[in-house]
């Protein structure tokens, strides 16, 4: 039983891998960098705990494997660290605008990038845990705008702080890509 308890968190672990790596596309897979390495983690502990018991003539076969094992969960710690430190960067939602049809809705994010507080716009779907996002506007070093809306059924307006005219641009609501600003 622990054995299959082994193989479920080592493939679990595995699983988060491109949940991370498509979480910029679908914004629900919200998984934390370092469940991966913690669910090594757990696999090699459960292996030696309980290894031993499974042969006692073959100490030196799993105790080899336990503490390569062991070396490879230990080495990938650091990155995983380093990764999800530089990967915060501490974003906060500040105005939410749905479409008329409710399926899609801009997502005004304030950010930090390195110390200047920034702003970006995402256009997000709103249906399920296969929702995707595409990024619209992205302001480094500036304020976010003072308002986003849907002017149509596929078209995007943003109103900056400082300009006369929103900027305004469209979008596939099927392929969830737009214009481009």
């Amino acid at each position: 039983m622990w054995s299959l308890a082994v193989l479920a968190f080592f493939a679990a672990g595995v699983a988060t891998v491109p949940a991370v790596v498509l979480a910029n596309r679908f914004y629900r897979f919200d998984v934390p960098i370092l469940a991966a390495p913690a669910c090594w983690t757990a696999a090699v502990v459960l292996y030696v705990a309980f290894a031993p018991r499974l042969s006692r003539y073959r100490a030196r076969v799993w105790g080899s494997l336990a503490a390569v094992l062991g070396l490879v969960t230990v080495a990938l710690w650091p990155p995983a660290m380093l990764v999800d430190t530089w990967a915060d960067d501490g974003s906060e939602v500040v105005e939410t605008e749905v479409s008329s049809d409710g399926r899609h809705e801009l997502v005004t994010e304030s950010f930090h990038s390195l110390i200047d507080p920034s702003c970006r716009v995402w256009l997000r779907e709103r249906g399920g845990l296969f929702s995707r996002q595409a990024l619209v506007w992205e302001g480094i070093d500036s304020m976010c705008p003072e308002r986003v809306a849907f002017a149509d059924g596929t078209g995007i307006s943003i109103t900056e702080a400082d300009a006369a005219e929103p900027v305004t641009t469209t979008f596939d609501p099927d392929r969830l890509r737009t214009a481009g600003i």
